[in-house]
């Protein structure tokens, strides 16, 4: 087994047992409780919830009995009142197709908005791409990151797409998938940073983690673009002295935002229109989340969503399937229980459980619409095959490692 090969099978691994961990922490069968009037439990029955379970009045079967009761979550003369505690399916099976279908055409226009943006990269350095044509290769890259594990098979297929739409185009390809890439990651936490500074003191934690994150990404475009100050820090120096693995990225990443040096004015338009990209992002989940029923603020998708976005956008899984879920049902449950106390008992693990289904959902709802990408690829004459997507990464590693030899030769005068 190859070094790659092994590092695939470790990743899966890795997802593999983080869903184990994720699932196990969920609630996954109905049942009902027995509040008294201060909300504290009376008793817990284990059964099914026949049909909606968010209404005022709903029917539960009781395991082991064969007909269903209807129960009232209004309280009785005495203050007690029924409270139905869905498990994962059930939150799933009363999806409101309504709101659904509202969530859905947010995600496609936040698509359409984020290929606007690579197209506009693509047409700042000469590369004759349509506009047509730049969603087209956005939701084939899409499809492929559905496909294969971790996030940069779409990147790279994108990028080779472009290649052969425009031959002498490989380097500004490559640099625009990367610049689009810290574009969308600044833009994320633009968002975040904003919105968290409605109520700070209760995301004191969060609030630091998605400043430190716009720092970083401003920091890098004001050290990239700017000579003076690469000169004075000696940038190129500090990259080369660190380890391969580490030097071989950065440089990439800086040598491609020093590519877009000349259009500073269309990237700081971008990185504010990728705000309202990001906005309608979150918002298809708000929609999704209320179709099934989350019961989050919206206030609180605007703060926790970014920051699960950035999180998930680290290649472990397919399309970060795993991480999302490990970081959806944890914040949703640290900060969303306190909406459910007396309501439900146990609101924290009420609340992992809706965080947990709506991350699920929302991954197989944009598996699903990744398919048009797939059907995109499958009538596509010209279409990118396995081996140009192998020869590119090798190729990409084989550059890498020339440049750094190259500079270290220079270093050393030889």
């Amino acid at each position: 087994m190859n070094k790659q090969r092994l590092i695939q099978v470790l990743k899966l691994v890795a997802v593999g047992l983080l869903f184990w961990f994720v699932f196990s922490k969920v609630q996954w069968h109905d049942r009902m409780t027995v509040l008294d009037a201060a909300g504290k439990e009376v008793e817990t029955f284990s059964g099914e919830i026949v049909g909606p379970w968010d209404a005022k009045k709903f029917e539960f079967r009781v395991e082991g009995e064969e007909q269903a009761r209807v129960y009232d979550s209004e309280p009785d003369d005495a203050g007690r009142r029924s409270a139905a505690v869905p498990g994962f399916l059930t939150y799933v099976r009363n999806v409101d197709p309504l709101w659904f279908a509202l969530g859905a055409a947010c995600y496609v226009i936040a698509l359409v908005i984020a290929a606007g943006r690579w197209w506009w990269l693509l047409r700042a350095n000469g590369l004759a791409v349509s506009l047509p044509e730049a969603i087209r290769f956005t939701w084939i890259g899409v499809f492929f990151n559905n496909v294969v594990p971790g996030q940069t098979g779409g990147d790279v297929i994108k990028a080779l797409y472009i290649v052969k739409h425009c031959p002498d185009g490989r380097v500004e390809a490559l640099m625009s998938v990367i610049v689009d890439r810290i574009l969308g990651l600044g833009s994320l936490a633009l968002l975040g940073a904003v919105v968290v500074l409605f109520d700070v003191e209760r995301f004191a934690e969060i609030a630091i983690g998605i400043w430190a994150v716009l720092a970083l990404v401003l920091g890098i475009g004001v050290v990239a673009f700017s000579r003076r100050i690469r000169r004075t820090i000696k940038l190129d120096q500090l990259l080369r002295r660190l380890p391969p693995k580490i030097a071989g990225p950065l440089m990439k990443v800086d040598s491609a935002i020093f590519f877009y040096r000349n259009h500073k004015g269309g990237i700081l338009a971008w990185l504010l229109i990728g705000v309202v990209n990001h906005g309608f992002t979150v918002l298809s989940f708000l929609l999704i989340g209320t179709s099934l029923g989350v019961g989050l603020p919206p206030l609180e998708y605007f703060v926790l969503v970014p920051v699960i976005l950035m999180v998930s956008a680290v290649p472990l899984g397919p399309n970060g399937w795993g991480v999302g879920e490990w970081m959806f049902g944890g914040l949703f449950g640290h900060y969303g229980a306190v909406h459910l106390q007396g309501v439900v008992p146990d609101p924290e693990t009420v609340m992992r459980t809706r965080g947990v289904a709506l991350s699920v959902l929302y991954r197989l709802h944009t598996t699903a619409w990744s398919l048009v990408g797939g059907a995109m690829v499958l009538f596509d004459r010209d279409r990118v095959t396995r081996a140009e997507f192998e020869a590119e990464l090798e190729r990409e590693e084989q550059e890498g490692q020339a440049a750094l030899t190259e500079e270290s030769r220079a270093d050393t005068g030889g």
